[in-house]
């Protein structure tokens, strides 16, 4: 096997040394991450004026200590003060309101106290299971 001319081996070395990126300068250009800002929501598209909710309400249960139809409703439990609720053109009686029955009421809390909305059938009272003697 015959060798190449010195001078012809040594342009071939010159190139490849110019040619091939050095080790060292590789580490030196390291792409950094880029750090973005954390994406916010969108906006949804309006549509119009949002649709009303109905009020809240708040509910109470107990036994009916006095009940005058159109004014007011007093409510207990065994061992609490009782609660008055006022009735007005929009409260709706579901139920059979008398002296000593439960019953559930859902109200409103207004400028001059609860004001009754719904006045329900409360649970019915546990039947205790029968004797065996």
């Amino acid at each position: 096997m015959r060798r190449p001319p010195p001078h012809l081996a040594a342009a071939t070395l010159l190139l490849l040394v110019l040619l091939l990126p050095d080790p060292a300068e590789g580490k030196a250009t390291k792409k950094k991450k880029s750090r973005s800002p954390a994406r916010t929501p969108t906006a949804r598209p309006y549509y119009g004026p949002p649709a009303p909710t109905p009020e809240p309400y708040l509910r109470a249960a107990g036994a009916c200590m006095e009940f005058t139809p159109g004014q007011y409703l007093v409510l207990a439990e065994v061992g609490a003060t009782g609660r008055v609720f006022r009735l007005d053109a929009d409260t709706r009686v579901e139920a059979d309101v008398r002296k000593g029955s439960r019953v559930r009421v859902l109200y409103v809390d207004g400028p001059e106290g609860p004001v009754a909305r719904k006045i329900l059938p409360g649970p019915a009272a546990a039947t205790p299971p029968p004797r065996t003697p």
